[in-house]
């Protein structure tokens, strides 16, 4: 009987070892550390402890640089190509076709302005060939609503266009060479006509003019600073 029991408890030992697995031998393996724990790629590199998911041997490659290679050293990441700016056009100074003789009172004289406040002026270094190249009128704008604001003021305008009905017009336009200060803005109207944009049609084709050669950009620009209004009848009719 005694054989029997003791042979009964070594079988329900064996039972009970292989149910319950070895007993856990040492402390229990780390768990692997995550990208968020490290600052850097490189840091996350040395440790060596997080998932390296593509299996490249390089871990947490989203992190930033200074950056880690395995068994290289430190890299950072190759700048991007530097853009190259177009080079300004060189427009030197501002040349007034005739004195400033006021800066207020301003009266225009039907389409044309009032000739004290606004005798029209054009970029010292503006050559024709600039002026045709497609696109130079874009650059050259540059006129900001404190000073089209002023103009109006010197003009004694209350009430301002909206484009429309009117403008603050360069006299001597961009596409001619014109500059963007006071001498050379007034408030033109849209109507009657001519008006503003009777003076864009002139412009344009003063401007052809230039191109092709038929007629010199100053002459072009003392033409419609001195009576664009005449320069228009003379093409137009």
């Amino acid at each position: 009987m005694t054989r029997l029991r003791l042979l009964l408890l070594a079988i329900a030992l064996v039972a009970a070892a292989v149910v319950g697995g070895p007993a856990p031998v040492g402390p229990p393996p780390a768990l692997a550390a995550t990208c968020a724990a490290y600052s850097t790629q490189a840091a996350a590199q040395r440790a060596a402890d997080t998932r390296d998911a593509d299996g490249d041997g390089i871990y947490c490659e989203s992190l930033p640089c200074p950056c880690l290679k395995p068994g290289g050293g430190a890299s950072t990441p190759t700048p991007p190509p530097a853009t190259t700016a177009p080079s300004p056009v060189a427009q030197g100074r501002s040349i007034t076709l005739g004195p400033v003789r006021a800066r207020s009172g301003c009266r225009v004289r039907g389409p044309l302005p009032d000739a004290r406040c606004t005798p029209g002026a054009h970029f010292s270094r503006v050559t024709s060939a600039q002026v045709c190249r497609r696109g130079y009128s874009k650059t050259a704008r540059n006129v900001t609503s404190a000073t089209k604001d002023a103009v109006y003021a010197s003009y004694g305008m209350g009430r301002h266009f909206d484009g429309s009905n009117g403008e603050v017009d360069h006299l001597v336009s961009l596409e001619l060479g014109g500059s963007n200060v006071r001498a050379n803005l007034f408030p033109e109207a849209g109507s009657p006509s001519p008006g503003s944009h009777e003076k864009d049609r002139l412009e344009n084709r003063l401007h052809s003019e230039v191109c092709s050669g038929s007629i010199s950009l100053r002459h072009a620009q003392r033409l419609v600073a001195g009576d664009w209004v005449a320069a228009y009848r003379a093409r137009f009719g």
